[in-house]
């Protein structure tokens, strides 16, 4: 098992899990990340960041672009399922947000969760669409270092700081329907 990231809290460390486990799964260290207050983040990067919104709607309405997302790996297990996709606008095929997310799709009912196995809609949108209630509450902020596969994916120089959350979504029960780590491209911000 590598060794990352010591000096992050436990807490932070539990938020980051579905990206740590893509990165353990390709046994590369994952970039340098550095925890950040909501107060800290950049002006522009906080507006798209720190919000009770999930988001695709976020993204979908700073772009004036639908989203559609590419599952660039996914692995189930007893119904959760982990995904990392890239979302990106339909107008001009760019990149928006890498992301890892872990699902627990017994919490789905059948038609959503069929659609959120097929892996061609966002999340985000098919809560809207399916009219599920749920609450979006980002735990964390952090900085992280691009490194050569996010660059390649998001299709930023490598070696930037980009800026993310990790967030999660809850159902009226208080239930966890998602726990998903949100990164920015640079041209997201501009």
């Amino acid at each position: 098992m590598l060794v990352m990231h010591d000096s992050l809290s436990p807490e932070l460390k539990s938020y980051l899990l579905p990206l740590d486990f893509f990165y353990e799964t390709k046994k590369v260290l994952k970039p340098h990340i550095e925890p950040l207050t909501a107060e800290s983040l950049p002006e522009n990067e906080r507006i798209l960041l720190d919000h009770n919104r999930d988001m695709t709607s976020t993204l979908m309405k700073h772009h004036d672009s639908e989203l559609y997302i590419e599952v660039l790996e996914r692995v189930s297990n007893d119904n959760y399922l982990l995904r990392m996709v890239i979302l990106k606008t339909k107008t001009k095929n760019e990149p928006v947000e890498f992301g890892a997310i872990g699902m627990d799709l017994n919490l789905f009912d059948t038609d959503i969760r069929s659609e959120i196995e097929q892996g061609i809609k966002p999340l985000g949108g098919l809560l809207e669409q399916y009219s599920v209630p749920y609450k979006s509450g980002p735990r964390a902020f952090f900085k992280i270092k691009c490194d050569k596969l996010i660059s390649s994916l998001l299709q930023v120089p490598e070696g930037v700081n980009l800026y993310g959350r990790c967030n999660e979504l809850t159902n009226p029960e208080g239930f966890t329907l998602a726990d998903i780590v949100e990164i920015l491209p640079v041209q997201a911000i501009q």
